[in-house]
């Protein structure tokens, strides 16, 4: 019973600071859009500056969008790759050996 309440809170704290959190980065998004929009509209004119600040709004949505669409099935196939055990190599001095299979685990190609 005390392992539900525990987690009920730690559950509800996690929501605060990520609703809090999240309020935080909206402000400062409107201001940093409002000092990009002051120090661009002297530079490019009220049009390019709208053009520039929407094109920037939706190219983050769109990558975000598209990260957050992106399928579990694809997270798998990059995990598979990383399973396999690297073989170290059994020829040359330790530390060459040692390099090798840090660079076969690294890249299993």
């Amino acid at each position: 019973m005390f392992g539900i309440r525990k987690k009920a809170a730690n559950a509800a704290k996690r929501a605060g600071f990520l609703t809090g959190g999240l309020l935080l980065c909206c402000v400062g998004a409107a201001f940093l859009t409002l000092a990009g929009w002051l120090a661009l509209v002297p530079l490019v004119g009220m049009q390019m500056t709208a053009t520039i600040v929407a094109a920037t709004y939706l190219g983050t949505g769109l990558i975000m969008i598209g990260v957050g669409v992106r399928s579990d099935s694809d997270n798998e196939v990059v995990k598979g790759l990383h399973d396999q055990p690297a073989q170290a190599p059994t020829s040359g001095p330790p530390i060459i050996q040692a390099f090798m299979y840090g660079l076969e685990a690294r890249c299993p190609v």
